[in-house]
């Protein structure tokens, strides 16, 4: 059973992620709810964390249309761990496109120069390989439409990307870097390049609770935070202190995803937890995601 375009917002996490692609079968062994994939080839890390989860075919089928979000809003240089690697987006759209996607657009609404964006972190560059691929940067109103959100508490309704409203898949593809306001910019912060207004979360209303809420809309088949190096200080737009890790974090579940992704580094000179990126415990108390790792089957693979 295919499930329409437009279905997955809003929709839930296993109905979608599940369900639509028929895994969630009675007597099925699950499979992990986190994966975390560490080598230093960007390439190898996608296809090692794609295969732990099942395989490309478990999210996208042929016919699809694809839309992939990674933080290309800076224009910064891709070591500053500002901006995902662009090898990583290659890597993953080159998987969808090996799937039979139909279609896949990379997603992104530029922080200022929005021109120079994609060129300077290197993802022109990566994305030249392949072309069938598309890019569109959000920026007019046009580009958006109102969504509501039912039980948002800060937010009872955003302008969301058309273009995200009309995807049968949507990858979430955030980089691993701190954030001064929020604690950490990961795979739910990122939702918030594809709303029209971004300030007001941060000047208007409870950015944490406005990002939980966001969740409630916007949910993800797949998140893969790229943790190939993460930005530890001075986020989100750096420079700071940067560290290799040469890892990926894969999962369905958003918050899960970001959970695990803290206890990866210390952000912000700190080990952190869901409660000091209270965005992440809000999202959990929402029923959005577990958040105690003891409790996530997580497998670790190297390549």
């Amino acid at each position: 059973m295919k499930l329409s375009r437009r279905t997955f917002i809003g929709a839930s996490v296993a109905a979608v992620a599940g369900l639509r692609h028929g895994e969630v079968l009675a007597g099925a062994a699950p499979g992990p709810d986190i994966v975390e994939a560490t080598g230093a080839d960007p390439a190898a890390l996608v296809k090692a964390s794609l295969e732990a989860l099942g395989g490309i075919g478990k999210f996208v089928r042929s016919g699809d249309y694809v839309v992939i979000k990674p933080n290309a809003g800076f224009a910064n240089p891709a070591a500053w761990a500002t901006t995902t690697n662009p090898d990583v987006v290659a890597a993953i759209a080159k998987a969808c496109l090996d799937a039979k996607a139909k279609q896949v657009l990379i997603l992104e609404y530029p922080q200022a120069k929005a021109d120079k964006c994609l060129e300077r972190c290197g993802l022109n560059a990566a994305l030249a390989t392949v072309p069938q691929v598309k890019v569109k940067l959000l920026s007019a109103a046009g580009d958006f439409q109102k969504v509501e959100i039912k039980g948002g508490v800060a937010l009872k309704s955003v302008e969301l990307a058309k273009a995200l409203l009309s995807a049968d898949v949507f990858i979430n593809v955030p980089v691993a870097k701190h954030h001064y306001q929020a604690g950490v910019a990961f795979g739910l912060k990122n939702h918030m390049g594809l709303i029209q207004d971004r300030q007001s979360f941060h000047t208007m209303l409870d950015l944490h609770q406005a990002v939980a809420d966001l969740g409630l809309v916007v949910k993800p088949h797949l998140t893969i935070v790229d943790a190939t190096r993460a930005l530890l200080t001075n986020g989100p737009a750096g420079p700071g202190e940067t560290v290799v890790l040469n890892k990926l974090v894969a999962g369905r579940v958003v918050t899960s995803v970001d959970a695990y992704t803290l206890s990866l580094a210390r952000f912000n000179q700190k080990q952190m937890t869901p409660a000091d990126a209270k965005h992440i415990e809000l999202a959990a108390k929402a029923g959005l995601g577990a958040i105690d790792l003891a409790k996530l089957n997580v497998k670790k693979v190297t390549v």
